[in-house]
């Protein structure tokens, strides 16, 4: 069963009349909100920086609630438009994998921690969908938010299929992480065109094209990356990283290197790889 948790509705109603008090007053407002309401969700959305060693109450003055105001009208088109996607989606996930979904979806505004993200909330797995960022990364309309939408449903099929909790932080070694998140996040990718039924990503037709171009280029430095000991893969995901100047380069290669094992294995088969399976077919990959 697929459950929608709702706290954007309360960020709303407390906000939309709000929008003039000052940047500090915001940040007050908003953990008043989420404290009473949704504790466990402003813990995590503090704890994605303080973790990093950010301070999390200097992100929220200089890069979030200081652009409430301004981003609000895109917030609640974002808000509108996603409700409508995920039900689509998981409609779609449902008939493409036979398979019903028992998830929690949190709907919120946080602290610009990410867009999608899969985790926990209430002992349940969860997809968290930040409208704040969102916003930031204009992915407000419903032409970019499906995409957005189909690649988190991505994750969670890739869950429930593998019977396991956790598919992405198994791996403490950097050359081990570096090769099996490009599985991952490049089985999300395919998936999402699958499910959209075309290829196209929130960041848009001139991403792809660029990536398509430089494809050679990123497997060569993604191969010299997994041999870094100290940053391993990281500047290939994230918007706030670049390779070749192109931000999330890391997606595009990872979906290209399931297209091309999908021409030798059938995509059930894929979405069992073990660790071994994938380092093997990978380097072959990156080497041709």
């Amino acid at each position: 069963m697929v459950s929608i948790i709702d706290a954007f509705k309360d960020f709303k109603e407390g906000f939309e009349n709000n929008l003039e008090i000052s940047t500090e007053e915001k940040i007050k407002l908003w953990e008043k909100i989420y404290n009473d309401k949704y504790p466990l969700l402003i813990k995590k959305c503090k704890e994605d920086y303080i973790n990093d060693g950010y301070e999390w109450e200097n992100i929220a003055k200089t890069m979030v609630f200081n652009k409430t105001k301004e981003n609000f009208p895109k917030m609640i088109e974002a808000y509108e438009n996603i409700k409508i996607a995920i039900d689509k989606i998981n409609y779609k996930v449902e008939r493409l994998f036979n398979q019903k979904l028992d998830i929690n979806i949190i709907i919120y505004a946080g602290l610009c921690n990410s867009a999608g993200w899969v985790d926990e909330y209430d002992n349940k797995k969860a997809i968290l969908y930040g409208i704040d960022k969102i916003v930031e990364l204009n992915w407000h309309k419903m032409s970019k938010i499906d995409s957005l939408v189909a690649h988190e449903l991505s994750h969670v099929i890739h869950f429930a299929i593998r019977e396991e909790n956790n598919i992405i932080d198994d791996y403490e070694e950097m050359y081990d992480y570096g090769i099996w998140r490009l599985y991952v996040e490049g089985f999300a990718q395919f998936i999402q065109n699958k499910l959209i039924g075309k290829e196209k990503d929130p960041r848009g037709i001139e991403w792809i094209n660029k990536c398509r171009k430089n494809i050679k280029k990123l497997k060569e430095l993604y191969l010299k990356a997994l041999d870094d000991k100290e940053k391993g893969t990281k500047d290939f995901f994230g918007d706030w990283y670049k390779v070749l100047d192109i931000s999330d380069v890391g997606y595009y290669l990872g979906q290209d290197f399931i297209e091309n094992l999908n021409e030798k294995y059938d995509i059930y088969e894929i979405v069992l790889f073990e660790l071994k399976d994938v380092k093997k077919e990978l380097l072959r990959y990156l080497n041709t």
